[in-house]
Order: structure tokens, then sequence, then C-alpha cells
């Protein structure tokens, strides 16, 4: 009668862990900074708001590459997790 109990749970178990094994491979995509057009550009023709530009991408940049290190760690973190119980439910379905 456990089996029909966890055998389901073991399936969800490895399939949870599977799918968060995936996440944890997937970033998120890149910034990228559009240019403005040549008309917006030449009415504004100025080298600070250029740089202002370049530092807020950089800066984004490096948040995003924060965000992605950390997913990943607790992604995998999840998977392992996930792999842990699906293993405990198998083998309580050979002890009861």
């Amino acid at each position: 009668m456990a089996y029909f109990v966890w055998l389901p749970l073991t399936v969800i178990f490895f399939y949870f862990s599977f799918i968060f094994w995936r996440y944890s491979r997937t970033p998120i995509r890149p910034f990228i900074f559009r240019k403005r057009g040549e008309a917006r550009q030449i009415e504004v023709e100025g080298g600070a708001s250029e740089s202002l530009s370049d530092d807020l991408a950089q800066d984004i940049d490096g948040f995003v590459k924060s965000v992605n290190d950390t997913n990943r760690i607790r992604y995998r973190v999840a998977a392992l997790g996930f792999l842990i119980a699906a293993v405990n439910a198998l083998v309580t379905i050979f002890f009861l």
C-alpha cells in the first residue's frame, strides 16, 4: 500500500531535482544598452552622457552577473535537496 504513496513522490522529487538543475544552467541574459539614434544624438552632443550610459551598463552587467552566480548556487542546492528527498523516498518504498 505504501507504494502508491511513495512512488509518485519519488517521481515528483526526481522531476523537481532535474528541473532545478536545468534552472541552474540557464542564466539571465546580459544587459544590452541601446545607443540613441543619430537625430537624437546630434541634439544632445555630450561625452558626459555617453560615459554615464557606459557606467550604467557596466553596473547593470555586474549586478546581473552577481544575480546569475547567486541563482546558480541556490538552484543547485535546491536540486541536491530534491535529489536527496527522491532517494530517501525510493529507499522508503523498500523498507515499508
